[in-house]
């Protein structure tokens, strides 16, 4: 790869460890309206968010993407009978808790350290909210090594838009075959990259079986394993 000039990150799931975000952020919610929070909830609520936005429905309602956060707190809440009906409220303390925390997925800052010294220019391309993502990057161990941070929010496209690669090319003057992806969604980060020419790596701590039939150029299940390859 020694045409590489610059590494493109997705940051859930691949540099930031969602799942410990967002059990701080449901915390943080539960502290805020008052009620007790228990260990269980966390996958209560992650079921039925990934079900609305999968989906855009529930139990046979359609659900519109903007107005899914803020039902997602509604059925979470009737759910486990939890009784507060503010759920722009709780969506707002979600918001607030989730921009806070903070928690990497292993190996992210001895990869992205050595990848930075080594002079790759070094990108995140994410999904989302500006006031959420560019935080909760920003503010982590992570910051000091990545020169862009490019939100679905601030283009108004998400990933697999081929917008939202196309845009950051531009902000960095390479062309799609001086940068790679990686990234461990399959929908979002490998056929967006496809869509824009870019070469993918697919990262799989899972394993996962990929049954989509969207092929990533690499797949890895260590962020480590990246060093062995640029």
């Amino acid at each position: 790869m020694d045409n590489i000039k610059a590494v493109l990150f997705d940051a859930d799931g691949t540099l930031i460890n969602h799942k410990e975000c967002e059990r701080q952020a449901l915390e943080y919610v539960f502290d805020g309206i008052g009620a007790d929070y228990k260990r269980e909830y966390q996958d209560i609520f992650r079921h039925i968010e990934k079900t609305i936005f999968d989906t855009e429905s529930y139990n046979g309602i359609h659900v519109p993407r903007e107005n899914a956060f803020i039902y997602r707190f509604k059925l979470f809440f009737e759910k486990i009978n939890v009784n507060f009906d503010d759920y722009i409220k709780a969506n707002e303390l979600f918001k607030i808790g989730l921009a806070d925390a903070i928690a990497l997925i292993d190996n992210a800052v001895e990869l992205v350290k050595y990848l930075h010294d080594k002079n790759y220019i070094l990108c995140v391309v994410t999904n989302g909210l500006i006031k959420l993502q560019k935080p909760r990057v920003a503010n982590s161990e992570l910051g000091k090594f990545i020169t862009h941070i490019i939100v679905s929010e601030e283009i108004g496209a998400h990933k697999p838009n081929p917008l939202i690669f196309t845009t950051l090319l531009n902000r960095i003057q390479l062309n799609a075959n001086e940068v790679i992806m990686v990234g461990d969604s399959i929908k979002n980060d490998i056929q967006g990259a496809k869509n824009a020419g870019i070469k993918s790596v697919w990262y799989n701590p899972e394993y996962t079986k990929n049954k989509t039939g969207i092929l990533p150029d690499y797949v890895i299940s260590n962020l480590i394993e990246l060093k062995d390859m640029l």
